[in-house]
């Protein structure tokens, strides 16, 4: 079973509203691509799952960086609006599930980790402006399902605002 990616989960439900994957964006232009998990800045990214870090951080989006990890299981996974990695983290690097890999950082008003998965089945890079309506590689799948099979690893406290559960 995979590991939850914060040390809890968030009270803002990433299934509702513009947190949600399939959320639109622009006017309904396009659509989101994955599931914001609202937490403090700084809070503790952790790896869901084992696998090799797959890219070095990129600016994603208004100061914010992502992460590519290859998991085991075949699954791709994108951390986004991440401030800094973890110690030790770089491309090439394996990862055991759980490690810790970097810190929430903060666009705007909330601070988040933005989460996409992909199945794997498709190569180059995942955004794809040309390819609506998520604007991203066509293995894209709608991480909330995962997310809530996803075990905590069982933090001792919990940021305000925050909550142990679904």
């Amino acid at each position: 079973m995979a590991t939850f990616p914060l040390p809890f989960k968030p009270t803002l439900s990433y299934r509702q509203g513009g947190r949600r994957f399939g959320a639109n964006r622009d006017g309904g232009d396009r659509k989101h691509a994955g599931c914001d998990l609202i937490a403090p800045k700084g809070t503790e990214i952790y790896a869901v799952e084992s696998g090799v870090v797959a890219t070095k951080p990129y600016l994603f989006y208004r100061g914010t960086y992502a992460i590519e990890f290859q998991l085991d299981s075949g699954k791709l996974v994108r951390y986004c609006e991440i401030e800094k990695l973890a110690p030790g983290i770089k491309k090439g690097s394996p990862v055991t599930e759980g490690n810790l890999i970097a810190y929430v950082g903060k666009m705007y008003v909330s601070s988040m980790l933005h989460f996409e998965l992909y199945e794997g089945s498709a190569s180059g890079p995942l955004t794809v402006r040309s390819n609506p309506p998520y604007q991203r590689r066509s293995d894209l799948i709608d991480p909330a399902d995962y997310l809530d099979s996803c075990m905590l690893l069982g933090a001792s406290s919990y940021p305000r605002g925050c909550a142990f559960g679904p």
